[in-house]
């Protein structure tokens, strides 16, 4: 049996347009593409008078293949070595048949349902698909997640159906998704890189490669091929990729969230609009600026206001990648406004940002990170900080207070949840200071203790809202309480929620007040 009849057992046809033949000695290679380019089988006919063991040739020629290459064959008229390339080390790993073309349906599915409340589950059953069937954790299971989101975002964006498309076997399906995955990144790398100065550097976080398995991509990828993303309704698909990362980052990645009623009542009170420049220097998952996103474009009538708002205004800093990935993710579920999350530590010197200055933004909300000290050791690492000085150790929540600060221009609103000891502790009489120095509090409000409960934070917490301004000038402060934030110490949700009702308190202040 020649290679052409041994390769036709298997569904693969050397008549096929994509193939091509190079003829080296005795060894003849032949390479199966897809209609992008990109090679997905790579085979070394040996011929008969060959006498080398085929498990040396496999040393020699498997490290020519190409980068994306995820079939690997020797054949010889003895004998056969299949091999399959493992995505997350890069080695190919031996197989015991070739996978042929007629162990998939090769029907086109087109994207033409939206995700509705009876799909909402769809984010949910493909995370499990990852976990389940390529024995991922469940925070590996959602990087990989994130990737395949983004890239069929991208591909509906394109109108181009490679998740629906028609292909001989699970290989060639997955090159396929990984190359609409690597064309996705090159995409945004360029398209932002133009308008934001160093932007791979900050927002590189979908330069990974997929490493799942072929069948695994092939099965997500046919699953998402049903649906199309971008004309789903954003709170239903936002809903449903929160489903599930929410409980994977609480117990995987030792995250914790600020509750969506609290940030929801920050943004009431600051009330931000289309012409606000907005930023969350700890942003995590970002629900701060998804919320805002939720509160000020719907009443953005002029297209390219909103435009303008979603893509040039809404800003975020987080220090961890996969965070950065779920942030991104979930922006453009929301309906885009990525680009601005930047992959760094919102504590560095400002020298250290390519497009953030000092008093640049008009409004800051945020959650800091609380609970743990910075030693001394790490300062040689940190901007300049008034509240440092003479300290041998340091909140991180008292320097994610002065850093809000800074990033505020003069007159900037500022929404910040910070632990009670910073407003009643002796120890620090100092911060007080330094906040009547810096800035007019127009609010302290009270959240219950088991805000964070749920979360795996067990501190009591309050919402200071200030302008930056200095003034000597006396002025009122609205304090309030919010009794019932909406669910309980186990996170479950209990009726008699206040928070709205001590926000509109608060916005009736202001009116009459003034900011």
């Amino acid at each position: 049996m020649n290679i052409r009849e041994k390769l036709k057992e298997y569904g693969y046809d050397l008549q096929d347009s994509l193939c091509t033949e190079i003829k080296d000695s005795n060894i003849e290679k032949i390479v199966f593409r897809t209609n992008a380019g990109t090679t997905f089988f790579m085979v070394f006919y040996i011929k008969a008078n060959e006498k080398q063991e085929l498990s040396y040739l496999y040393e020699r020629y498997s490290e020519k293949e190409d980068e994306d290459c995820s079939l690997f064959a020797i054949i010889s008229e003895n004998e056969e070595l299949f091999y399959t390339k493992n995505m997350k080390t890069s080695q190919f790993v031996p197989i015991r048949d070739l996978i042929c073309y007629s162990n998939i349906n090769n029907v086109i599915i087109k994207p033409e349902q939206v995700l509705t409340g009876d799909f909402e589950n769809v984010f949910f059953e493909a995370h499990c698909f990852l976990r389940d069937l390529d024995g991922l954790h469940p925070d590996e299971a959602l990087d990989e997640l994130c990737k395949l989101i983004y890239a069929k975002l991208y591909d509906e964006e394109n109108e181009d159906n490679v998740f629906g498309r028609s292909y001989g076997n699970s290989e060639e399906y997955a090159v396929n998704i990984r190359t609409r995955y690597k064309n996705a990144n090159e995409y945004d790398v360029r398209v932002f890189s133009l308008k934001i100065p160093g932007y791979k550097r900050s927002r590189g976080v979908f330069d990974e490669k997929i490493t799942l398995s072929a069948n695994v991509i092939y099965k997500v990828g046919r699953l998402f091929a049903r649906y199309n993303f971008t004309k789903s309704d954003i709170d239903i698909k936002a809903r449903a990729f929160q489903n599930v990362y929410k409980p994977t980052t609480r117990s995987g990645m030792g995250q914790y969230f600020t509750p969506l009623s609290v940030i929801r009542f920050i943004v009431n009170c600051i009330s931000p609009n289309a012409t606000n420049l907005i930023i969350d220097p700890f942003s995590g998952s970002a629900h701060f600026l998804t919320e805002t996103l939720n509160y000020v474009a719907p009443n953005i009538k002029d297209e390219k206001t909103k435009h303008e708002f979603i893509f040039y205004k809404l800003h975020g800093i987080e220090k961890s990648e996969r965070m950065v990935r779920i942030a991104m993710t979930d922006m453009r579920l929301h309906g885009d406004g990525h680009s601005n999350i930047r992959c760094s530590d919102a504590l560095l010197s400002f020298d250290s940002y390519t497009d953030l200055e000092e008093g640049m933004f008009d409004v800051v909300m945020t959650n800091p990170p609380f609970g743990s000290n910075l030693q001394k050791e790490s300062y040689a690492y940190l901007g300049e900080f008034e509240l440092l000085k003479e300290k041998g150790k340091v909140p991180l929540e008292i320097l994610g207070l002065e850093r809000s600060v800074q990033l505020l221009r003069e007159g900037g609103k500022m929404g910040i949840v910070l632990p009670d000891s910073i407003f009643v502790n002796k120890s620090y009489e100092y911060v007080r200071e330094w906040i009547r120095k810096n800035l007019k509090v127009r609010a302290l409000i009270s959240l219950p203790l088991t805000t964070f409960t749920p979360f795996g934070a067990n501190i009591k917490t309050s919402v200071l809202i200030a302008t930056k301004e200095k003034t000597n000038q006396k002025y009122n402060i609205f304090t309030g309480i919010i009794e019932n934030i909406g669910f309980d110490n186990k996170g479950d949700i209990v009726a008699g929620a206040d928070w709205k009702e001590v926000s509109n308190e608060f916005c009736s202040f202001i009116d009459k007040e003034g900011w």
